[in-house]
């Protein structure tokens, strides 16, 4: 759109008006009848607010104080810096004659309004002089005027604008002002105005591409990095790839991008895809917990789709998925800017639409060609221009053909990238570092070090970030793969372009931008606080469909169902999720224990419980077989007399938080004073994590700092790391044979070894089991009075009182 051109219209339609004047040599319009003379005096001699009256007796308002604000000066040549420029308005001045003088034209006839910035102030305008010649109306075709000159033509002696014509997608021509400043019918009469920095100029700039909106909405312009792959929503922090990618659209007046899914062929294909892509994961469903996805998978599937517009998703497939997802722009003209498709089919269907966008994205910030050919100001180049991004030419493959199309692609450095030095790292090794997938919390300061300054431009108290996925600028990432939970370091980089320091520096930016930055560079402080969510469930999900952790509680139940179980104690329960999953289930139950060490986790099982059982006046179905259920607070080392001689007893993926020898301990606690008649152990198979954890192995050579544990008896020939950084240690399949068949040749059990996830072929399952039957028929239920070889008395609930033991009693339910 050409605001001259507009003009030229106006001024042509008041030319042929007999009732309005138009001088040659000026842009007023006046009527040919004089004005009342109260109307010239209010007019000449009063500002022009209105007081919000909209009737006959509308009336001015005179203001009586000056109004003060700062705005942008943004030259038209490209070379010159962008400036500050304070501007004051008086009682008796309009604000246009005091912007009129700044522009060095005659009045504020001679001034254009470029239409309000997106996401800025309201008022947020560019003001740019008139050409000194206006374009031509030649001709109408239909009722549409066109004109003959266009951009470029004799009419524009001025010089073109790039840097304001692209943030308002008109075309500026000449020095233009980014000011907010103006009044409203809601003002009511005053004039409002705005401070607008050489920081938020520079901001605005950056929202104009997709990985700048991301860093801006991390507000993290230094230190963050859109991420190079999406693996869940729950991980992913800042604005989301399809927001980003709707709101380019937007800025660069393309249609809005349209999403549509389709099933992949097979869940083998998604386990088989999902092992050569190991970056991509599932997550857990919207109650946060595992539980949830063993009656929950439909909504699993659509999760986060309630924000998807009427108009953007094609088509939904109602199946249960894999699915995969393709994305397609158009221009508002109707031509195919891009089209591409997720890389790998995902379960979830709000994660397939994220991973299809951030593609999207990827493909745009390579070839910005394709958004050239349909718009006059290309965003990425001119964004590029401004933030001195290096470029380079090699080819990029666009998955929208079978033939796969080589594509121009431009490679940004956005990222500073440059080398780190002098890396210093402080405080004692915790041995708790991050992992591929671990969501890591630092605090960290950027310092801008030149000649005699050193100045803060920015810093986080807690700032997370999904660690292996490029979240981060390199240098960060990887300092923090060399660091221990607590630790502190130091860094230096050389110094990012200009722009990117002024649109971090905030208040600081005008007195940096005074500064001769050539010789500066950067000072990094992090403190690597704590990591978060650990990496296993994450994996788990990503390589597994039903996650990993589903088909162990299926396992679980199934052995539940098929001994006929009449009371289960869960060792190490945590959350409560096998309490959550079994009574959706009609079983044999009747009395249900669970012990842990954590009072978080145990509040939670407290709550599954309660709200599972203590149903009121409404009918029990699943769980109408319980009449007790205990929680209990300890170790599970420990013996206590009231979980003693239950029917089944379950131990599922804890054995490994623990110390070796403990886990020993357990066994003999487990098998030879608690006597179970069935207990099952579960435990990570560490000969499967070099195909969980693939992403870390192949990048081995640039994990710079971070240590892998031994080879798995030499088989791999790659060293892999535990699952988790709370376990301890992690078993083999003959390591973990060997202690369960010593422990039940013991005490006295057959023990069967099985698994779940995977076929159970080299290198067996990715969750390996044992299940010890007892040997001794007598040791039957325990409602049944018995006597206990054990503990070597009679034992029977109605004749012992006296059950107290170690553990502390947190939660208890009887049933009416």
């Amino acid at each position: 759109m050409d605001p001259a051109l507009s003009l030229a219209l106006v001024l042509n339609a008041a030319k042929s008006c007999s009732r309005l004047l138009s001088p040659v040599d000026s842009f007023w319009i006046g009527k040919r009848v004089s004005f009342y003379f109260e109307t010239k005096e209010k007019l000449l001699n009063w500002s022009p607010e209105f007081t919000g009256k909209t009737d006959s007796t509308m009336e001015f308002r005179e203001r009586t104080e000056s109004c003060l604000f700062t705005a942008i000066f943004i030259p038209c040549c490209f070379e010159k810096k962008a400036k500050s420029l304070n501007l004051k308005v008086e009682p008796h001045q309009y604000f246009l004659d005091v912007i009129a003088n700044h522009l060095s034209v005659a009045d504020s006839s001679h001034v254009l309004i470029s239409r309000p910035l997106s996401k800025a102030s309201s008022d947020a305008r560019f003001y740019f002089p008139v050409p000194d010649t206006l374009p031509s109306v030649t001709y109408l075709f239909g009722n549409s005027p066109i004109s003959e000159k266009r951009k470029g033509s004799p009419h524009c002696q001025l010089k073109f604008n790039k840097r304001a014509s692209n943030l308002v997608g008109q075309e500026i021509h000449g020095d233009a002002i980014l000011a907010a400043v103006g009044s409203s019918w809601k003002s009511l009469g005053t004039m409002s105005c705005e401070d607008i920095s050489l920081s938020s100029y520079h901001r605005m700039l950056l929202n104009r591409v997709p990985w700048g909106s991301y860093k801006i909405s991390r507000d993290a312009i230094l230190a963050a990095k859109l991420p190079a792959s999406f693996t869940t929503r729950s991980n992913w922090r800042g604005a989301l790839p399809r927001e980003l990618l709707k709101s380019f659209c937007h800025i660069n007046r393309l249609s809005d991008p349209t999403f549509s899914l389709s099933e992949a062929d097979s869940m083998e294909k998604l386990q088989n895809t999902n092992q050569t892509q190991p970056r991509q994961s599932g997550s857990l469903n919207a109650t946060g917990n595992e539980s949830g996805m063993l009656d929950g998978v439909k909504s699993e599937m659509s999760e986060g789709l309630d924000d998807i517009q009427c108009g953007e998703l094609d088509n939904e497939p109602t199946g249960r998925g894999p699915y995969r997802c393709a994305v397609k722009i158009l221009s508002k003209a109707g031509d195919l800017i891009i089209e591409c498709c997720s890389e790998m089919p995902y379960r979830n269907k709000s994660h397939a639409i994220q991973s299809a966008a951030l593609k999207a994205i990827n493909v745009l910030n390579k070839d910005n060609e394709r958004i050239c050919l349909h718009q006059d100001h290309a965003t990425f180049s001119i964004v590029d221009d401004m933030f001195n991004f290096n470029q380079k030419r090699s080819p990029v493959y666009d998955d929208t053909s079978s033939a796969q199309k080589k594509l121009p692609q431009k490679d940004v450095d956005l990222d500073h990238n440059h080398e780190m030095t002098d890396l210093n790292i402080t405080g004692p090794d915790s041995g708790k570092s991050p992992s591929s997938g671990t969501i890591v919390c630092i605090q960290y300061s950027i310092f801008l070090l030149g000649k005699s300054v050193r100045e803060c431009l920015e810093s986080k108290e807690d700032f997370e970030f999904e660690f292996g996925t490029g979240a981060v600028i390199p240098q960060l990432e990887m300092c923090v793969s060399s660091m221990s939970v607590s630790q502190s370091a130091q860094f230096y980089t050389s110094s990012p372009p200009e722009s990117l320091i002024l649109a971090a520096a905030g208040e600081c930016a005008e007195k940096i931008s005074a500064l001769p930055l050539g010789e500066s560079g950067l000072e990094y402080n992090v403190t690597l606080l704590r990591l978060m969510e650990p990496p296993e469930e994450r994996m788990e999900q990503a390589f597994f469909s039903p996650p990993l952790s589903k088909q162990r509680m299926e396992y679980a139940l199934r052995l539940l169902v098929e001994s006929h179980a009449e009371s289960l104690v869960d060792l190490g329960c945590g959350s409560g999720s096998l309490f959550d999953a079994l009574l959706e289930q009609k079983t044999d139950l009747v009395y249900i224990a669970g012990v842990d060490i954590s009072m978080k986790s145990l509040s939670r099982a407290a709550k599954v419980l309660n709200s599972k059982l203590d149903v009121g006046h409404k009918p029990r179905l699943a769980t109408e077989s319980i009449k007790s259920a205990f929680i209990y607070a300890g170790s599970i080392t420990n013996f206590d007399r009231r979980i003693h001689g239950f029917d089944v007893a379950t131990c599922i993926e804890v054995i490994e938080h623990m110390q070796e020898d403990q886990a020993y301990e357990f066994g003999e606690c487990a098998l030879g004073t608690l006597c179970p008649r069935i207990l099952m152990v579960s435990t990570p198979n560490v000969e499967y994590n070099p195909i969980l954890q693939r992403t870390v192995l192949d990048c081995k050579n640039d994990s710079a700092g971070e240590e892998l544990t031994e080879d798995v008896e030499g088989k791999s020939g790659l060293a892999c790391k535990f699952r988790n950084y709370d376990h301890k240690f992690e078993w083999t399949r003959k390591q973990f044979s060997d202690w369960a068949l010593k422990l039940a040749s013991q005490y006295g059990y057959d023990v069967e070894f099985s698994g779940v996830g995977g076929s159970g072929e080299e290198p067996g399952f990715a969750s390996q089991i044992a299940v010890f039957k007892r040997c001794d028929p007598f040791h039957g239920s325990w409602l049944k009075a018995r006597k206990c070889k054990i503990c070597s008395e009679d034992y029977n609930e109605s004749n012992n009182t006296d059950l107290e033991g170690p553990y502390q009693e947190v939660w208890k339910w009887n049933a009416r």
